[in-house]
């Protein structure tokens, strides 16, 4: 059974070493040329302001996040990593529903995708996002486009409460 998890900025805070090193390796090992970021960055970004982390756990080990910057109106999805062994699980697709269900106002979403990421592009567009830009050769290793997508989001069944995302107990 997978649990899902949306940590408070004290709880980030507090774990964000070990996390930040988590989020690096499952990154790492879920990219074909390695993560593009560094263990510093995710370090960095879960403690930073507006930044927040909603994580899929099994067993007490961590599976799968999505990362993002809130701002007002508008969130930018920084991340969406699953760890390989639990790719095409629904695993991100469980992620993005707590994630929109949450919403109590309209938002808008943004993330970049590389081009050649035909699998994220399907879900993104499954959820409603639409590309609305292109960035040339925004990707280094390997060079490539970043298609830049968009979702307006303006229904949720929430009142109000942090959905689906429950406490859970880390092993590490």
């Amino acid at each position: 059974m997978i649990d899902y998890y949306w940590p408070d900025k004290e709880e980030l805070a507090q774990r964000a070493v070990r996390l930040g090193t988590w989020c690096y390796q499952v990154s790492a090992a879920s990219y074909p040329n390695g993560s593009p970021w560094h263990e510093g960055t995710f370090r960095a970004n879960l403690t930073a302001p507006h930044q927040y982390y909603l994580f899929a756990v099994v067993a007490g080990q961590l599976c799968g996040f999505i990362s993002y910057t809130a701002i007002l109106d508008e969130v930018e999805i920084t991340n969406v990593v699953v760890a390989p062994q639990y790719q095409r699980q629904h695993v991100a697709w469980q992620l993005w529903q707590i994630l929109l269900q949450a919403q109590t106002q309209p938002v808008h979403f943004y993330l970049e995708v590389r081009a050649s990421n035909l699998p994220a592009q399907k879900l993104y567009k499954k959820l409603g996002f639409a590309v609305i830009n292109r960035r040339r050769a925004y990707y280094a290793t390997p060079v490539e486009d970043a298609l830049i997508m968009a979702l307006e989001w303006k229904e949720s069944n929430n009142d109000g409460e942090q959905v689906a995302a429950t406490r859970v107990n880390f092993s590490f």
